[in-house]
């Protein structure tokens, strides 16, 4: 079955639960028939505005109505989605927007009011800002573009068209585009519907992690189903905790560090161990998780416990751990099922291949790779990195694992260096390029390092040529970088290992980090 484009998911939806809630956060709710009627005006204003099909539109915000009511407007008038984090530095918001070159940016107003607009491209007249308070000069309230539109539709956009560019550090940090066509969201949809269970209109998800990331993939599958997509603008273990406990949220995508956090939360409380409240549908991706920490969650959460992998080239689920596979057996490596990333879901291909990129047997170790509706166009404007990653259809991950005796997949390693921290991806290059710049460093190379918590934790080694303090370094990453990519931990070494060419050899920094563990993410 042909997955169905993405903007031909929310018109069926619009149309099919008109009067059912769609959409709500701390102020507000919407129904599917009026989230299509602001959607289709959001849609026709940006063509006022200047925009055709293939324009980008950046936004900055956390999670709430306007953010879902503008990617809607964006997919009806086929415009592209840059959804970017408002955890990111000003700075680094700079270069991803310059690279994307969008038509417009919509931001939300406190984090506007914080920031300032020096770091919107030069190019773009219109500056559109989400929720109240104070609307900077040249700048155009929310509510003004939405009544600026009509309620006029426009043609769909066709399935290969881009619906989202996803942005994600390449190995030398550089922000990298992904261009994610109206097929592969369908295709994340399509699959991701088959292995939840059960999903339909009286489910109602809690978003707390963003909705620019794999939870607004999760709302993309909620809607399909004419679900309710409730939005808070960011994860408290208490706040969750009490609506897990309340009993209206039934689906709850979480990354692992806020399973860890939620878990503690819980245990705190004493809460009753067994389902806790309504919740039968716990999807969670973003990095590895703990296999301790997986045990403990599901002492609570039971078999609502479901782990999807996915990749911005490839959408998620290539594989799934379905809720009967969260058990403590052990694989012939010795490894428990808990630590992988569960079997291959349908309608997706996957092979392990060596550095030649040709097929290996069921147990020994290469690149994953992936084929299917759900793999992505290639990169924005990098027709070079398109054809290495993306060559003969494959999207070739960078992750390094296995298939064991089960058919279960696991993760052991990344072929690049990037560290996934709290369920964001980082790349040490860029980390090291700050730090670089600090007045009294010699040499530095940062890399992750095992943390219950976060997944991996940000570890800088610095090599300093004088009188240098831990504080230091971490006071110059904070006023450069976004907060999670400042490191959790600076390690002074008179001089940091070198290969043979001269290169620092970065693996033997990490085997100090992760001696013993057998998996390196």
């Amino acid at each position: 079955m042909s997955p169905t484009p993405l903007a031909q998911v929310y018109a069926r939806a619009y149309r099919e639960h008109a009067d059912r809630p769609a959409i709500r956060d701390e102020r507000r709710t919407l129904t599917y028939g009026e989230l299509g009627a602001r959607a289709r005006r959001i849609a026709q204003a940006f063509r006022r505005l200047g925009a055709a099909p293939g324009s980008r539109v950046v936004i900055v915000s956390p999670n709430r109505c306007e953010w879902t009511e503008a990617y809607h407007g964006m997919a009806l008038g086929g415009y592209v989605r840059t959804g970017l984090l408002t955890r990111l530095h000003p700075a680094e918001l700079a270069r991803i927007a310059a690279d994307a070159e969008p038509v417009a940016v919509l931001v939300d107003g406190e984090w506007l009011s914080r920031n300032g607009t020096d770091w919107v491209p030069p190019g773009v007249r219109d500056v559109v800002v989400l929720g109240e308070g104070d609307v900077p000069p040249g700048c155009i309230p929310f509510e003004e573009l939405v009544a600026s539109g009509t309620d006029d539709e426009l043609p769909l956009p066709e399935p290969e068209s881009d619906a989202w560019l996803l942005y994600t550090s390449g190995s030398t940090g550089q922000p990298k585009g992904v261009r994610v066509p109206h097929r592969a969201v369908g295709a994340l949809i399509r699959n991701a519907r088959e292995v939840l269970p059960g999903l339909g209109p009286g489910d109602a998800a809690l978003h707390t992690a963003p909705v620019s990331h794999f939870s607004g993939g999760i709302a993309d599958v909620v809607t399909a189903c004419g679900g309710l997509n409730i939005h808070e603008r960011g994860f408290d273990a208490a706040r969750v905790a009490d609506a897990a406990l309340g009993g209206e949220v039934t689906v709850l995508p979480l990354v692992p560090t806020m399973i860890t956090m939620l878990v503690e939360e819980l245990s705190a409380r004493d809460a009753p161990r067994g389902r806790v409240g309504g919740v039968r549908v716990l999807p969670y991706a973003g990095s590895a998780i703990q296999p301790g920490v997986a045990a403990r969650a599901r002492a609570w959460f039971g078999d609502a416990m479901q782990q999807l992998y996915g990749a911005s080239e490839a959408q998620l689920p290539i594989t799934t751990l379905r809720p009967e596979d969260h058990v403590e057996t052990r694989n012939a490596r010795g490894l428990p099922r808990l630590a992988s990333a569960g079997r291959v879901t349908p309608h997706v291909e996957l092979e392990i291949v060596d550095a030649a990129r040709r097929p290996v047997p069921p147990g020994e170790t290469g690149e994953i790779r992936t084929r299917g509706d759900h793999v992505s166009a290639g990169y924005w404007r990098r027709p070079e990195e398109t054809a290495e990653t993306f060559a003969g259809g494959w999207a070739h991950t960078g992750d390094v694992g296995y298939l064991d005796e089960d058919g279960f997949l696991f993760i052991l390693d990344r072929r690049k260096d990037m560290i996934i921290t709290g369920g964001f991806n980082v790349y040490p290059r860029e980390i090291e390029t700050v730090i670089s710049d600090l007045p009294g460093v010699r040499e530095v190379a940062v890399v992750g390092a095992p943390d219950d918590r976060w997944g991996e934790a940000i570890t800088a080694f610095v090599s300093p040529g004088n009188a240098l303090s831990a504080a230091e370094v971490l006071t110059h990453c904070r006023a450069r970088l976004g907060g999670y990519k400042v490191p959790k931990s600076v390690i002074f070494l008179d001089e940091l290992p070198k290969t043979g060419t001269g290169k620092i050899e970065k693996r033997l920094l990490r085997e100090q980090l992760w001696h013993g563990r057998e998996r390196r993410v």
